[in-house]
């Protein structure tokens, strides 16, 4: 990814971030707009669309992809070495981040007569929300590495798109999150995927004394 993107892409969702968080804060009019959206959805539930939400929120529970992301960095490491499961490194970094925020912040989860899931833990940001954003990023990377087919990079990055919105969709569907927290876990999850996962910026090298420059 060029510099300047990279910069851009983490400037974007570091102000994303300081937005919500300065809202949840100061009690802004977001927190407002969170309640009516979470209420709206827990009046107009699908018994089928329920199941499935419960399904892919359980399917992408924070300890369950740590270990699917442990698998597979050993499997790399042993096929590949240790570097080519770097890029994994940052799904248990994103959750360290994710709760030490959570803790700071301290937001209560939406409370409903009849909630579909019930957390002792705080709301704001999401952690799975930041889990996903972590590891399908982190699963873009390692195609990244390992394919130039433009096709396959393009489908891995729409793939990985859809599953952190299907996830993030699931836990404002079911009650455990306002759309603020899961907003605030992409923000989150990207911005540790350009600081901790994806290569380093670097500089062309300079030609040696006894090579000619181009």
């Amino acid at each position: 990814m060029p510099h300047r993107l990279r910069l851009a892409l983490a400037l974007f969702c570091v102000a994303v971030f300081a937005l919500l968080a300065l809202q949840v804060r100061l009690h802004g009019p977001m927190l407002e707009m969170d309640q009516a959206a979470s209420s709206w959805f827990a009046t107009h539930r699908d018994a089928g669309l329920t199941r499935a939400m419960l399904l892919v929120s359980s399917v992408h529970q924070t300890g369950k992809l740590l270990a699917v992301s442990a698998l597979l960095a050993v499997v790399l490491a042993l096929h590949q070495g240790l570097a080519a499961g770097r890029p994994l490194l940052v799904v248990p970094l994103g959750m360290l981040v994710n709760l030490g925020l959570k803790d700071l912040f301290q937001r209560a989860r939406p409370v409903f007569e009849d909630p579909l899931v019930q957390l002792a833990t705080y709301s704001f940001p999401s952690g799975h929300a930041v889990a996903s954003t972590v590891f399908y990023g982190a699963l873009c990377v390692l195609v990244f590495a390992h394919t130039r087919s433009r096709a396959a990079r393009a489908a891995a990055c729409v793939l990985a798109m859809a599953m952190v919105g299907l996830v993030c969709f699931s836990r404002v569907y079911l009650g455990a999150h306002f759309p603020g927290d899961v907003l605030a876990g992409v923000a989150v999850g990207t911005l540790c995927l350009l600081l901790l996962s994806l290569r380093p910026w670097s500089r062309p090298a300079r030609p040696g004394p006894g090579l000619p420059s181009r």
